[in-house]
């Protein structure tokens, strides 16, 4: 079986070369041939991110017992099969498996060479010309395996969509095409793409060449709606097309269906021991597409940890420390797949409509967690994705999460983090954002029966307006100042003291203001503002730097008392009634997880 092919740059997916191979010597790749062409003494390694075998994960998870490679070589060439393993201090040790000679001077050949015993750490290779020239054309790993110990998959892709038309029926058409390759083949016939359009803007026709693709017009109830019916519908079809599992993916990823491929593989070799595991795709930045945003992660009551964030995919060492396996809680649903028996009519989501539905689903569910090498998605960084509606949802539905997995998340530590989160707000004279906090707040208190009774839809809208738009500089009659924008990224906050005389002046909020020069405003970025920025400062261009926009706040005593006072009478409100509404969310949650709730909620 083969289950894994060596994969080549793309122009849609991912250019850069070392996230696929490294040159050394006079070496040229055709793209559109799909193959790499070497000079006498040229060299090209395969220690990559996508073209390297996780043996450790390989071996563990599924049943495999012998891995092989097989090349298509013209040419002369030494190959040396390799493996890898990680040593303290970001040391690689190297372990020479086999160095052999092949070729031939005509036509392509394929070679299979044996990685023998070796069943850990990262198994790659090397391709040294000796010829005067020659030319790598493709391969994959395989494996020997009992045809009755495959497991029947087929994959029902789950995806939420919100005005994402592009990326939707981009990714729809990669699929298919992949499926229709020699490449792809064995995923012919062996999934089927369920879409929830939360904004009905597809047109239903708008897949009719894809028999396998079922579109539904759906209640906007958020990403926890909008995938909740995704299992709902496959779960009716589950019987008749055969249905084994379900992969969640985000509308505005950019994917590439190897990751499919892999994920297929994994699923129909996996042990008896993990047939029940989850599967993660790792995300990394859109922008900057060797960069890995998060592999997995820990909920940790809220302070979330994204496991392996940072990483230079390019590095050998960081796609090594990449295998190691850590205590992961869930993966996100931009790229989450397991067992479709799982969502069962009394196992869905919460309804909390964005921003922890995954997080709490996957703390409910999740037993254990597979991440691999290549299997990953590409997605907008979350610091291009400012909005004001994101501090009502997070910190609801933070309290949410905790209370219904009984986290002992108390009430000492939610004050405190209340308190830092609007104070820190109110510092930023982002006044309204404070509010969202509170009153996101205030809809936890009010309790289980009245969080059953909420319009998702409409709430959203009101969240929405109750929030910072972003808007045009010239809408906003304010020019863009450059130089103060750098410099509120740049300047340094080490002294000590001076935070200090700053926190006990409540950073200059009594203090008069600096000036400005006429129509120009202190830029501050949205995202990571700190409190020096708005020392002294009476007026600011909050500044989103991916989109152009931005909005301006400024400071006010009155509304600055008046979000005070409220924190202060919430904190105490919190005494009365904290423990109480906590555990009523944990003994009623299975109110908004069952299929009976989810019908009435989303109108079917």
């Amino acid at each position: 079986m083969r289950l894994q092919y060596l994969q080549m740059p793309q122009s849609e997916f991912c250019t850069d070369e070392a996230m696929y191979f490294k040159r050394n010597g006079k070496t040229e790749f055709l793209p559109d041939d799909h193959k790499i062409v070497m000079y006498h003494n040229a060299a090209v390694s395969f220690d990559t991110y996508f073209n390297s075998f996780s043996a450790d994960k390989w071996f563990r998870y599924t049943q495999i017992n012998s891995v092989r490679l097989r090349l298509y070589l013209k040419g002369m060439f030494q190959v040396q099969l390799l493996q890898k393993t990680l040593l303290p201090h970001h040391k690689i040790h190297t372990k020479l498996i086999t160095k052999m000679t092949v070729g031939s001077h005509q036509g392509n050949d394929v070679y299979t060479f044996d990685f023998e015993n070796n069943h850990s750490g990262m198994l790659c290779f090397e391709l040294k010309c000796v010829g005067e020239k020659g030319e790598f054309c493709g391969g994959y790993y395989e494996s020997s395996i009992d045809q009755h110990n495959i497991r029947p998959v087929k994959i029902a892709l789950d995806i939420c969509t919100y005005k994402r038309e592009e990326f939707v029926k981009r990714n729809i058409k990669n699929i298919n095409a992949y499926a229709e390759t020699e490449q792809g083949s064995l995923l012919k016939d062996k999934f089927e793409i369920f879409i929830s359009d939360n904004a009905a803007t597809l047109p239903l026709n708008e897949f009719a060449p894809y028999p396998n693709v079922h579109l539904f017009r759906n209640k906007n109830t958020g990403g926890a709606g909008g995938f909740t019916r995704g299992m709902i519908e496959a779960a009716k079809l589950k019987q008749q097309l055969g249905l084994t599992h379900l992969l969640l993916m985000d509308d505005d990823i950019l994917f590439n269906p190897d990751s499919l491929y892999r994920t297929f593989v994994i699923f129909s070799l996996v042990k008896d021991e993990y047939q029940n595991a989850f599967l993660g795709g790792a995300m990394l930045r859109l922008d900057t597409r060797y960069i890995q945003t998060e592999s997995g992660a820990n909920w940790n009551k809220g302070n979330l940890i994204s496991y392996k964030q940072g990483l230079d995919m390019r590095r050998t060492t960081a796609c090594l420390f990449n295998e190691k396996e850590e205590d992961t809680e869930y993966n996100a649903w931009w790229y989450c797949a397991f067992p479709i028996n799982i969502a069962n009519d009394n196992n869905l989501p919460l309804p909390i409509f964005i921003r922890g539905d995954d997080v709490e689903y996957g703390l409910r569910n999740t037993r254990q967690l597979i991440l691999m090498n290549g299997i990953c998605v590409w997605h907008e960084p979350f610091e291009n994705k400012y909005s004001s509606s994101m501090y009502y949802y997070i910190f609801r539905n933070r309290l949410i999460d905790n209370s219904v997995r009984d986290l002992q998340y108390s009430r000492k530590e939610f004050v405190r983090d209340l308190r830092s989160q609007v104070l820190r707000e109110i510092l930023y004279f982002r006044y309204k954002n404070a509010e969202l906090l509170m009153n996101g707040t205030d809809d936890f208190f009010a309790g289980i029966d009245h969080f059953k009774t909420l319009d998702g839809e409409k709430l959203n809208q009101e969240i929405i307006s109750n929030g910072y738009t972003f808007r045009e500089l010239k809408e906003l009659g304010v020019a863009y100042d450059q130089k103060s924008y750098q410099n509120a990224l740049d300047i340094q906050d080490k002294n000590k003291i001076a935070k200090l005389c700053r926190r006990a002046l409540l950073n200059g909020l009594l203090l008069p203001s600096k000036k400005y020069p006429s129509g120009t405003l202190p830029a501050v970025p949205t995202y990571k503002a700190r409190p020096i920025n708005f020392y002294r400062v009476r007026k600011v261009l909050n500044y989103d730097s991916f989109s152009g926009k931005g909005f301006i706040t400024e400071k006010s005593l009155k509304k600055t008392f008046a979000l005070t006072f409220r924190l202060f009478r919430l904190s105490f409100r919190s005494r009365l009634i904290y423990r109480k509404i906590t555990n009523e969310y944990k003994n009623r949650s299975g109110e908004l997880t069952n299929l009976s709730f989810w019908k009435q909620y989303l109108d079917l």
